[in-house]
């Protein structure tokens, strides 16, 4: 990660951590890693930087990839000193051979030998092999209560990358400090402040700023309300896995009020009027949140 002067954001120590653990399959330390993540986390873009920059070649696959399609992957490239990523490729997981395969890939002493023991073996594999492979996996999903997977995972090391919306947000924020070509400052931290707003039940992914900002800048051309396109796109993601009922009255009216008051600082008849308008509340309701948010705040330090 490159040098920067101020404290990392969480989802940059989270980064940190998964570049750290990369290292060590680059660096021989370790022979695998699976990493689980929802997607647009920015893991595979973390996981392809690291690699370069240490300087290790690596072979990618991420399309969909049958039993003996692995086994013949493995087969070749088993004294390959490239690392070997397979990048979203979850059907293997739920595969009872597949994860056969993978679990003599993984362990073995003193060595790893492969084994796959099919009538339809082609001529130009063999039953055995021995492989020296280093290996990354990325999921989005894995199996649950699988002991075959649970064998396999257990034979790397295994980092899940979480993200919550506010990390997501966070990182937002740092990204368009500078705003873009066509995008000021201001009108980026806008545009997040309605992400915020609008996606609070949905599951925010880092992929999602560029194209936002995409809309805002189009929109901005041709005259028209960058909103509307925006909510189009945020009402098609999903709500969070651990999302079981919707958020209370009083956590919407603190996120409302925590937009507001970093939009005016030191204007708090600007901040009344955003609130008001965002909840359709009182100016009275206004000043009760305010001063429940700052007990709130007060107590917590």
């Amino acid at each position: 990660m490159e040098s920067i002067n101020r404290s990392l954001t969480r989802l940059e120590k989270k980064q940190q951590t998964l570049k750290n653990m990369i290292k060590m399959i680059s660096q021989f330390q370790y022979h695998s890693i699976f990493i689980i993540s929802n997607g647009g986390t920015g893991k595979s873009y973390t996981i392809t930087r690291t690699l370069e920059e240490e300087g290790q070649d690596m072979v990618l696959f991420n399309s969909h990839c049958t039993t003996l399609q692995l086994y013949r992957v493995l087969y070749e490239n088993r004294n390959n000193d490239a690392v070997l990523f397979f990048d979203d490729c979850d059907s293997l997981y739920t595969s009872a051979s597949a994860l056969g395969i993978l679990r003599s890939a993984l362990y073995g002493q003193p060595n790893r030998i492969v084994t796959y023991n099919s009538s339809q073996l082609p001529d130009d594999l063999p039953t055995r092999f021995e492989t020296t492979s280093r290996f990354i996996f990325c999921a989005n999903q894995i199996p649950k209560k699988n002991p075959m997977f649970d064998a396999v995972l257990s034979r790397c090391l295994v980092y899940r990358l979480d993200l919550s919306n506010q990390e997501i947000i966070e990182q937002f924020r740092v990204m368009a400090t500078d705003g873009y070509p066509g995008c000021p400052p201001e009108a980026a931290a806008e545009i997040i402040d309605y992400i915020e707003e609008q996606g609070s039940e949905k599951q925010l992914s880092m992929r999602l700023l560029t194209p936002a900002i995409r809309i805002y800048k189009f929109c901005t051309v041709e005259g028209t309300d960058w909103r509307p396109v925006l909510n189009a796109q945020l009402q098609t993601l999903g709500r969070p896995a651990s999302a079981t009922k919707r958020i209370s009255n009083r956590e919407r009216d603190f996120r409302i009020l925590q937009i507001a008051l970093r939009k005016y600082p030191d204007q708090p008849l600007e901040q009344c009027q955003y609130y008001m308008e965002k909840t359709t509340k009182s100016r009275a309701s206004f000043y009760r949140v305010l001063a429940r948010f700052k007990e709130q705040t007060e107590e917590s330090e």
